[in-house]
């Protein structure tokens, strides 16, 4: 389990290291942020009509605060095949 927290940290500060190579190190942070948080509220919304969910907790937020939309795919892809 050390493991994978190892790999989610280096690559939380890879993301970290392209958004401060941009030049708009916090509006690219903010619209990153914003975007996985939008994307787990959608997750939620939809889970009403189709039977997918994703539980929102502490770990599901910083997923997706940190790796936006691909996070949350890769999550909902990880609660549907495991």
């Amino acid at each position: 389990m050390t493991e994978l927290y190892i790999f989610l940290g280096v690559l939380a500060v890879f993301a970290l290291l392209i958004f401060k190579l941009s030049k708009k190190f916090l509006k690219a942070l903010f619209t990153s942020v914003l975007g996985g948080l939008g994307a787990v509220c959608a997750v939620s919304a939809i889970s009403y009509f189709v039977p997918i969910s994703l539980g929102v907790n502490w770990l599901t937020l910083c997923i997706s605060a940190c790796f936006s939309v691909p996070g949350v795919i890769m999550m909902l892809l990880l609660n549907v095949f495991m």
